[in-house]
């Protein structure tokens, strides 16, 4: 007899980052439901990553722990290893917010292609900082469609929950954007996306190097120009810069 599918597969990566892993262990070991798998991929960490896990006793884990090709590459291996009906990442240093968040998931999943949801920010004490709506100039949309996503990454990363059958690889070739174009991959198979209107994720707060964000850039314009078009992604960013320009006159006008 086969095993029973798990409701959520619970992808984590991790690289020499054994004390955030646990701060994630904490968040999903409390979940008042378990019907769950843990699945972590470890690039090979040095810092005692691979023993705690080796002596970590619970149940819904599974773990690899093995040099990969960077952040993506690590993320395709959880997406392989992973049986549950939907997948959500939470890499190490980041959780899920509440001890029902799974709970409430599977009671508002019933037909639906993706689950999305709003995103606390912590620091690296796991301090809330703020709902990322509020802190941010991304604002998560109340009904979010493919088209959602030429603003940019309106939905964090780690409350973007779809199901395992429409989540495609990550795209390699795009080293530092891969989650945009995977997040728009999945929006355009899905039928029905629904917005838990909760939060659903703590997220720990980082940042690229300018150079990264310049790389970044450039990716994003191309997974754009491969999902909208070039026309409608060059008139999509002229608004955001007239919109930015105007929140910049604005700024400066009041201080």
């Amino acid at each position: 007899m086969s095993e029973p599918v798990p409701f959520l597969s619970i992808i984590t990566v991790v690289y020499n980052n054994v004390a955030g892993l646990q701060y994630t262990f904490e968040s999903i070991h409390k979940q008042t439901d378990k019907d769950f798998e843990w699945i972590v991929v470890d690039g090979g960490s040095r810092d005692g990553t691979k023993e705690w896990l080796e002596k970590l006793s619970f149940a819904p884990l599974k773990f690899v722990s093995e040099k990969d090709n960077g952040l993506y590459d690590a993320m395709n291996k959880g997406l392989a290893m992973a049986a549950g009906k939907f997948v959500w990442f939470m890499n190490s240093g980041d959780g899920i917010y509440a001890e029902t968040t799974v709970a409430t998931l599977k009671s508002q999943a019933a037909a639906n292609d993706i689950l999305y949801g709003e995103t606390m920010l912590i620091d690296e004490q796991a301090a809330a900082i703020g709902i990322r709506s509020e802190k941010t100039t991304r604002v998560l949309p109340e009904k979010m469609t493919t088209y959602s996503m030429i603003k940019g990454m309106v939905v964090c990363h780690q409350s973007f929950i779809p199901k395992r059958s429409i989540a495609p690889l990550y795209d390699l070739k795009y080293r530092f954007s891969a989650d945009i174009d995977w997040v728009i991959s999945c929006l355009e198979k899905a039928v029905q996306v629904h917005n838990c209107k909760m939060i659903l994720s703590s997220y720990l707060v980082g940042g690229l190097s300018v150079q990264n964000q310049k790389t970044g850039w450039k990716e994003r314009w191309k997974i754009y120009v491969a999902h909208y078009g070039f026309l409608y992604t060059s008139l999509a960013h002229v608004y955001i810069i007239l919109r930015y320009l105007w929140v910049f006159k604005i700024l400066k006008r009041n201080h």
